[in-house]
This record gives C-alpha cells, structure tokens and sequence, in this order.
C-alpha cells in the first residue's frame, strides 16, 4: 500500500478546504492501511464509515459555498461528489458481505488514491481558481 503524502501540489489554496483535504487523506491512509494489514473487522468498518462520513461532511462544505455562490461548474462537480458517495457506500456493503479481500484492498489503493488526487488537482483547483478570480471567501461559517 502506497500512501498518500499531502505535499503542497495537492494544495488548491484555499485553507479550509486544504484542511479538510488534509484530514481526508489521512483517514484514506488509515483505512488503506487497516486493509492491507488485515485489522479487525470491526476495526476497518469503522474506518471505513468514519471516511464515508467525513467525505459528507466535506463534499457539504464545498457544495455548500459553491451553491451560495453561484458556481458555474456546480453540476459537474456535484457529479463528480455523487460518484464517490456511491463508491463509498458500495466499498462498505463489499466488506460487509465478503469481509477483507486482495479485491478490495487493490480497489481502495488504486481507485480512491487516483480519484482523490485527480479530483483534487483538476475539479478541485478549477473551483479554487475561480472562487479566487471572483473575490469569493470560503470559510468555515
């Protein structure tokens, strides 16, 4: 398992967001981490449901400035939160009914490691930028 290092080509510039980014990879490295190692069941669907949560509570946040905003992009990046929501959801129900597998396992370190960092750096930045070129604040509110 190869995890995710934060380094400042995955900042978008915007400190909540690299915060929560931030908070996300290091739940993503945990539960990577608890899958490969064989942990606990019990110990992985918790990790598990804590990064399904936390992706809620993060994709909320940038929906939530996005929409008061009046982002232009909104439905593609709103998209792009559902496919991984639905990933998510799906990874939880695939260990719940087949328990640890070498599947699941490459799935976490190959799909969500490139789909975080894809999405970080493309539809992420291209919301940053633009919040930026407008004079938009994004701030915990």
């Amino acid at each position: 398992m190869k995890p995710i290092i934060w380094t400042e080509s995955l900042s978008v510039g915007i400190d909540l967001i690299d915060e929560q980014h931030k908070t996300w990879i290091s739940h993503y490295n945990k539960a990577a981490e608890t899958l490969t190692t064989h942990h606990h069941p019990e110990q992985i669907i918790k990790t598990l449901e804590f990064l399904v949560d936390y992706t809620g509570t993060h994709f909320a946040t940038e929906e939530k400035h996005m929409k008061a905003n009046n982002y232009p992009h909104m439905a593609e990046h709103f998209s792009r939160h559902q496919e991984l929501r639905e990933t998510l959801s799906n990874l939880v129900t695939d260990f719940e009914e087949e328990g640890t597998t070498d599947d699941l396992s490459d799935y976490i370190n190959t799909f969500l490691n490139n789909w975080l960092i894809e999405h970080i750096k493309t539809i992420d930045t291209k919301f940053a930028s633009w919040a930026k070129e407008n004079g938009v604040s994004i701030v915990d509110a």
